[in-house]
């Protein structure tokens, strides 16, 4: 091979990533959970690029961008407050943005799991941070005296920081006001267009200044304007042919009205439970077979205890008679939908609003549900629990859930659901942070098989976008606690998400401990592999450190046996390089710390190796030899050969 190419190995003991995202062991659970969280069939990285695409696209720059643009350009530092929904974040990252180079996207940099909150190794030359901690809690206070050593480092290393404050804004070191902006609320019907034109939909300034649009826009928020935007163009896709904006904007506007006093009182019109459980059934099942509707209906009837029908079933009306008392009716493709457009989601918030106390029934629906529905309506079902579990602040009903999925050790039919719910949770601003808590915590115990091949797809395809430094801590705990089955996902996704970044390779090579996980040993010497066939990282002087201390703590405390082909793999990649043989023949002399029998094993390892192939190896092996008695004070380094 090449000198400076790069090649994906395999551990010690198995899974090979070749591939741009996780292989995750030829498991079809894994490649359907993979496929479910991985967006357009896109890897992290490109969906990652793909979302700042767009927000570039969509952005505009609200009042007091100025300040905060010429306060970054002079401390290489700014902080960014603001009234909630000016849209805090977006500028945060439109300003790194800004400052284009071909050191990638700006990434996110969160506070760590254990204190020091803020990890300052983390930033790198030239890098574009964003610090996000608009979602306040008790941690916050801590993070203000770590920030002025962050800023140092950003400074000393030519990078950049932007950090969004959280609102209402919280005390702060005197030191960071000067560097602290303000911002707007930016103009909403610009927004608004600039995300129709995104969507291809270009309405004039006229139909953008009718009275109903103007009104709803007075007070939106930058998240309100997406949602109206994403309406718009749902309208347009799925109306006439010939509707035009005006259609498609009273259709979006109707839907984002306050519907609770309609649908409570269509609701409280209802007789009885069952005509109400059919209502909530058919918005979570919005366009499947009367079939499903009614069986689901049947199920939650059972979920929440409802009492049995006193009357023979022929006694009560059919189920077209059952649809059109709640609204609705079924389509010539034999499917069933509500008779206004949108109104699924409103139907689906009043009963998560205004029936708190059948919360815990409704999951428990959900999963009996998941028993006998095919995958994709599983998924569509998955979308709308976690939709509002999420926006009643109950994150931990989407955790239970995907628990009692996978809470069997031979439950694994429900892995790709179990992922679903739990990407939901990471993707929302809200409780994203939590959520990452949720699975760190989870981490670090002995899951189910279940529950544990769950994390791996949700941490490598959701958290790696935004998160990739918490999504390798957490896929390292779990690698350490995969059993011995044969099957290593976790190992697989680990290794492939630090191959795919310098410096998350740096950050899992320093946290490898051979001495104290037997699992490590196997991270070690598939990320010493890399390493050995990659320019770019065996040169780095950082990355040669780790890769020295890991040696040595491999060959003094792993047995031989699971040493001996890794260091023949390194003598190969030794010598096909051209110009740093002895570089990377220096690190196993390293990691020998000057022991005698480690120097011996080196001699006849290397010996045995060059005796292989005569000829081809002979010249580096005896190099080695040499290096080997100047290290050992047999030769003087004068003496080379």
């Amino acid at each position: 091979m090449r000198e400076g190419s790069t090649t994906h190995v395999s551990a010690a003991h198995g899974p090979t990533a070749t591939g741009p995202g996780p292989q995750y062991n030829n498991n079809n659970y894994y490649f359907e959970a993979a496929s479910r969280l991985r967006v357009q069939g896109k890897d992290p990285r490109t969906l990652a690029q793909d979302t700042l695409d767009r927000l570039s696209q969509c952005f505009v720059p609200p009042p007091g961008i100025g300040r905060a643009r010429d306060l970054l350009s002079r401390h290489s530092t700014v902080l960014i407050s603001g009234p909630p929904g000016s849209g805090r974040r977006s500028a945060a990252m439109m300003l790194l943005h800004e400052l284009s180079d071909d050191s990638g996207s700006p990434r996110e940099l969160d506070m760590q799991d254990e204190q020091p909150f803020l990890d300052a190794r983390a930033v790198g030359k030239g890098d574009r941070i964003l610090l996000d901690l608009s979602g306040a809690n008790e941690r916050h206070e801590a993070v203000w005296p770590e920030l002025s050593g962050l800023r140092s480092v950003v400074r000393q290393r030519a990078a950049w920081l932007t950090v969004v404050l959280p609102q209402p804004s919280v005390r702060r070191e005197a030191e960071l006001l000067p560097i602290t902006a303000e911002i707007k609320r930016p103009k909403t019907d610009e927004m608004l267009m600039r995300h129709l034109r995104v969507d291809d939909i270009r309405p004039s300034l006229d139909q953008l200044g009718v009275p109903d649009l103007a009104r709803y826009l007075e007070n939106a928020r930058a998240g309100d304007v997406a949602r109206l935007s994403d309406l718009i163009r749902r309208a347009r896709d799925e109306g006439d042919p010939g509707d035009g904006f005006p259609q498609w904007r009273k259709r979006a506007l109707g839907a984002l009205n306050d519907r609770n006093g309609e649908v409570g009182k269509f609701v409280a019109g209802l007789n009885d439970g069952r005509p109400r459980a059919l209502l909530l059934s058919l918005a979570m099942f919005h366009g499947s077979t009367p079939e499903t509707v009614h069986r689901a209906a049947t199920e939650l009837l059972k979920a929440i205890n409802h009492p049995g029908l006193e009357e023979p079933r022929l006694n009560h009306p059919d189920l077209t008679e059952q649809f059109k008392a709640i609204k609705a009716r079924t389509g010539t493709d034999g499917r069933v939908r509500f008779e206004e457009w949108a109104y699924d989601p409103a139907v689906r918030a009043h009963f998560w609003t205004y029936y708190p106390d059948l919360r815990t029934g409704f999951r428990t629906w959900v999963r009996a549900c998941a028993r006998w529905l095919a995958p994709d309506i599983r998924a569509t079902l998955v979308g709308h629990f976690a939709e509002q579990s999420l926006r009643t602040d109950h994150p931990e009903d989407l955790w239970s859930l995907a628990d009692e999925w996978t809470v069997q050790e031979s439950s694994e039919r429900f892995v790709p659901d179990a992922a679903q719910a739990l990407a939901a949770g990471l993707r929302d601003d809200r409780h994203g942070r939590a959520t990452r808590q949720k699975i760190y915590d989870w981490a670090k115990l002995n899951l189910s098989r279940g529950l544990r091949n769950a994390l791996v797809p949700v941490c490598a395809e959701v958290m790696s976008v935004r998160h990739p430094d918490q999504a390798l801590v957490r896929l390292h705990h779990l690698a350490r606690r995969e059993g011995g089955d044969g099957r290593r996902p976790a190992l697989d996704a680990l290794l492939t998400l630090a191959r795919g970044d310098g410096r998350l390779f740096r950050l899992l090579l320093d946290r490898v401990d051979p001495a104290q996980w037997a699992a490590d040993t196997d991270i070690f010497l598939a990320l010493a592999e890399t390493a050995s066939r990659t320019r770019s990282l065996y040169v780095s002087a950082a990355i040669r450190n780790g890769l020295a201390l890991g040696w040595a703590e491999v060959l003094r405390t792993r047995p031989p046996n699971e040493w001996k082909r890794p260091v023949v793999r390194w003598l190969d990649a030794s010598n096909a390089t051209v110009t740093h043989h002895e570089a990377l023949l220096g690190l196993l002399l390293d990691g020998c710390e000057q022991r005698v029998e480690a120097f011996n094993r080196m001699y006849v390892l290397s010996r045995d190796w060059a005796a292989a192939a005569p000829g081809e190896r002979g010249e580096l092996a005896g190099r080695f030899a040499w290096m080997i008695d100047v290290a050992q004070g047999v030769q003087p380094q004068e003496a080379a050969p």
